[in-house]
């Protein structure tokens, strides 16, 4: 039986399959002007490729794709991934579900209005080898990317061995903030050997995926899609630290423009979840899943354990204007000598800064004009930082319009503040480099350059 893969222009169009009983012509001709060439493979991973064909002559066409599988004339009765636009042209598509180090042939076809399949010529290629990648809790990718992340992380928390060697493994896509963030995500190997893949689609955004056990959730990643991801840069604080020049999940730094926000954490959480979709009042970011379903956020009243964190990522543990965990733990981001821990929720190459990134930064050191926030001007730089709000304690967001916050790693020592943490701010109401809230609450975060 034939695999039906869709690209991502044609997720939300329905698909119908080939029919067995057509008239195939393999010479790239159908006699009446009808040619089909095929592209060379190009962007070859372990698990994608992508090709492409092209159509000259005249007609109608019903469908137009690529054809692709182990002997050397693969037909649609093989893998097949279709095109959203059946015309005369040239177009491109992206292989997926590959397997490592196989030798393949894939061919560009078209099927015309009177159901005849032409194809083009047979171009030869192998995948890669599985390289994966370095164990994190955010993975910073380019769109139409392919990733394979390591499920060993799973295992080193304070929750012990989560995955044994033998254990099946099965991946879901929790959440994109965006259609066509994540095009589709799977496993390869098992135990705590094997690789969750994800299939990055073609828009910035943010998604949450995870590996499961029996359906339990073992373990979870936040995947970052951006343009941009070569690229980030750094923005100096008076203090000497370079942090990151957006929010941790930013889809864009550009002033004004609410994609500038990010996600936001509990502190110690590893997960994030999306902030107000407006500047003003606070709305909810309308989340996606693979099956067309729009998952929204779910709520649980704390404290709850660790344990609980890491099988509900997705769930926002609220409170009484305290801390979301039931242990009073001060480490979770970064240890007794400030280290970078399992739980920190940067990508490879950063992670959570101290309170003393944020040390002398005033109102001086920002353009106060700027709306949805303000920009830092300080040595002669310009950085938007916009008006991030929070989620409260409560699982609703709040001060869209007026407050920016950021979470740093270091908690507020002492009895007044237990289930606090530091949290620099800024907004309408001025410059405070040393301030603090409720462990409970969601906050933005701007990773340090390590």
């Amino acid at each position: 039986m034939k695999t039906i893969v869709k690209s991502i222009l044609v997720t939300l169009c329905a698909v119908s399959l080939i029919s067995c009983n057509k008239n195939n012509k393999d010479n790239g001709d159908d006699g009446a002007g009808i040619a089909v060439t095929t592209t060379q493979v190009s962007g070859i991973t372990a698990f994608s490729a992508v090709s492409g064909g092209s159509i000259t002559g005249s007609g109608s066409l019903s469908e137009r794709g690529l054809c692709w599988g182990t002997s050397s004339e693969p037909t649609v009765e093989d893998n097949v991934i279709l095109d959203i636009d059946p015309v005369i042209g040239e177009y491109s598509l992206q292989m997926s579900g590959l397997e490592p180090e196989t030798s393949y042939y894939v061919r560009a076809y078209v099927e015309t209005a009177e159901g005849e399949v032409i194809y083009g010529n047979a171009v030869p290629f192998t995948t890669a080898d599985v390289e994966l990648e370095e164990e994190s809790n955010s993975y910073l990718v380019m769109p139409a990317s392919v990733i394979a992340i390591p499920v060993s992380r799973a295992n080193k928390s304070v929750a012990g061995t989560q995955i044994g060697d033998s254990d099946e493994l099965t991946a879901e896509l929790l959440w994109m903030d965006n259609v066509g963030v994540v095009e589709n995500v799977a496993v390869y190997g098992k135990g705590s050997e094997g690789a969750v893949i994800v299939y990055a689609g073609t828009t910035d955004g943010n998604a949450l995926v995870a590996v499961k056990v029996n359906g339990e959730t073992k373990w979870s990643w936040h995947v970052w899609v951006s343009q941009n991801a070569n690229s980030i840069g750094t923005v100096e604080m008076p203090s000497g630290a370079k942090l990151m020049d957006r929010n941790l999940g930013a889809t864009t730094k550009t002033i004004s423009e609410i994609g500038a926000v990010g996600l936001q954490y509990q502190w110690g959480r590893k997960d994030p979840f999306t902030a107000s979709a407006d500047f003003g009042v606070p709305t909810e970011v309308v989340k996606y899943d693979l099956a067309g379903g729009n998952p929204e956020v779910k709520l649980i009243a704390g404290p709850q354990t660790f344990a609980y964190t890491v099988q509900n990522p997705d769930t926002y543990i609220t409170t009484n204007y305290c801390d979301w965990c039931d242990q009073n733990i001060t480490t979770w981001w970064a240890d007794e000598t400030g280290n970078k821990t399992v739980y920190d929720p940067c990508p490879e190459g950063w992670r959570m800064p101290s309170i003393d990134a944020y040390a002398g930064l005033a109102d001086e050191h920002f353009d106060l004009t700027t709306e949805g926030g303000h920009t830092l001007i300080y040595n002669d730089q310009s950085n938007y930082f916009p008006y991030t709000g929070y989620r409260e304690v409560t699982g609703a967001m709040d001060a869209t319009a007026n407050y920016g916050t950021f979470w740093v790693n270091s908690v507020i020592d002492g009895a007044s503040g237990e289930a606090s943490a530091m949290s620099p701010s800024y907004g309408t109401g001025g410059t405070a480099a040393v301030n603090g809230a409720p462990r409970g609450r969601a906050l933005s975060i701007r990773c340090l350059q390590e």
